[in-house]
């Protein structure tokens, strides 16, 4: 259809818009609506951007809320085990003070006031020894 057939008919894309504009097309001779295709793939286009752009910035939150996860888990773990190095060393804590409290008993230098003070060297278990802690 030529532009006039189609003004006759009261379909002329011309008159309906003034973005739009009419190409014909030299293979077959169709007229073609570029401006209305033109806007609808650029409107396409842009709607495709926008929803990469979206998925693109859900999968980057996911990945950081799931690196804050694993941090967290480690974190939880990291507590556990320090809360129980606190229990042991309380528990060493204890077993050196009652062994400093049995000693100060019985030790003569503890006992006579007259002699100068002295720090007592407290001799460590060696590695691997039982310091009677359970």
């Amino acid at each position: 259809m030529h532009v006039h057939s189609m003004e006759r008919f009261g379909t002329n894309p011309l008159s309906q818009s003034s973005t739009s504009c009419l190409s014909e097309d030299s293979q077959d001779g169709n007229i073609l609506m570029i401006g209305a295709n033109y806007l609808e793939d650029k409107k396409l286009k842009r709607r495709q951007k926008n929803r990469a752009a979206a998925q693109r910035s859900r999968q980057k939150h996911t990945e950081k809320a799931d690196e804050l996860h694993q941090q967290h888990e480690l974190l939880e773990q990291d507590n556990t085990a320090l809360k129980k190095e606190i229990e042991v060393l309380n528990e060493e804590l204890k077993y050196w003070t009652q062994m400093l409290k049995d000693h100060e008993s019985t030790c003569p230098d503890m006992l006579t006031p007259s002699l100068p003070t002295q720090t007592p060297l407290l001799h460590w278990p060696a590695e691997g020894q039982d310091r009677g802690i359970q």
